[in-house]
């Protein structure tokens, strides 16, 4: 037996925008263009927000609107309920008056692709982790998870392709196999001592700057990479380093 959620909870949930276009037209007398400067930021069954850096719209003004993702088109009218500033441009909350036939489908993901819904996961993932510390102030930042992630599919992906590397233990392992993430979210791996043969455990964290609007990468105490793909780079050159001949 199926639980099916109820009304409550449906209209609470709010989907994040992924690849969703969307254009809107004003309601009323005369030529009213399709306006689509937009950025839909979610999406829900009852309504939906975007930001537009030039769109004039009032409270209460009625609109078309059209979404598109995928190939997929739904469309229906609105009404403005909410409208505010968003750093230099402006957000508006719409409130859904009427819906075709194909917006169920459209909102639940019963069409997405493999692909979509994977990116779908992802950003329900983000969002809730962001929820989450917010409201009890646990550490997670979602650049870390996506280093750790960049980082564990290098690895994985050299293993498929027939590496093998010497580890800190003596033993010899697949690259993802010598992974361990720890509790703060970093990464340790093994890497070959700059001043020596020895092989090392070493730890890659992510450091913010003072004013917390960019991120780099340490690898231990000594090399620091401001994207994460230098950083990819330099740990394909480690591996190399201890990988079995």
């Amino acid at each position: 037996m199926s639980n099916k959620p109820t009304g409550e909870h449906r209209f609470e949930r709010r989907l994040p925008g992924l690849n969703t276009s969307v254009q809107i037209r004003r309601r009323g007398l005369g030529f009213n263009p399709w306006r689509s400067d937009l950025t839909l930021v979610d999406l829900s069954a009852n309504g939906m927000a975007l930001i537009s850096p030039t769109l004039k719209l009032e409270s209460l003004q009625k609109i078309d609107f059209e979404l598109n993702s995928g190939g997929r088109t739904t469309a229906g009218r609105a009404v403005v309920c909410y409208s505010g500033n968003n750093d230099s441009q402006q957000r508006y909350g719409f409130l859904f008056i009427d819906t075709d036939t194909d917006f169920d489908s459209f909102l639940t993901g019963e069409s997405f692709s493999s692909i979509e819904l994977k990116r779908l996961g992802e950003e329900m993932a983000e969002q809730f982790m962001r929820r989450r510390q917010a409201n009890n102030g646990e550490f997670f930042n979602v650049q870390n998870q996506r280093m750790v992630d960049a980082v564990s599919a290098l690895a994985k992906r050299l293993g498929q392709m027939g590496l093998t590397i010497n580890t800190d233990s003596g033993s010899v392992q697949l690259p993802a196999d010598t992974l361990v993430v720890d509790r703060n979210g970093g990464i340790s791996l093994p890497i070959k001592a700059s001043d020596s043969d020895e092989i090392i455990r070493t730890h890659i964290s992510l450091i913010h700057s003072a004013d917390s609007s960019s991120v780099s990468y340490r690898v231990g105490d000594g090399l620091t990479f401001n994207n994460v793909i230098d950083l990819l780079d330099h740990l394909c050159h480690c591996f190399e380093q201890i990988a079995q001949p």
